[in-house]
């Protein structure tokens, strides 16, 4: 492989493994620092989260080697939206 792509693999391995804690902190993080619809839309993913640790902790309790990966699956489009979502609600409002 070459150098380049060597690099590009890495940097996107090692974005894709942050996403999950970059989740959990950005899911508590942003209802507390939106206000109205956009903390309701902040709280939009607490219900596929919940659904994807049910399934998590199922495979554990079934001895599954791969039990975390739904959630690595589910964490990066979740920590999107909700990084476009404190983005936008804490964008000022034209006056």
């Amino acid at each position: 492989m070459s150098p380049m792509l060597d690099i590009v693999t890495s940097v996107v391995g090692g974005l894709l493994m942050l996403a999950a804690p970059a989740y959990v902190v950005l899911q508590v993080w942003a209802p507390m620092n939106l206000a109205g619809g956009w903390r309701t839309a902040a709280l939009v993913p607490l219900a596929p989260a919940f659904l994807v640790c049910l399934w998590c902790a199922y495979a554990l309790a079934d001895q599954s080697g791969l039990w975390p990966v739904p959630f690595f699956m589910f964490a990066p489009p979740a920590a999107g939206y909700l990084a476009i979502i404190l983005a936008a609600g804490r964008r000022k409002s034209p006056a």
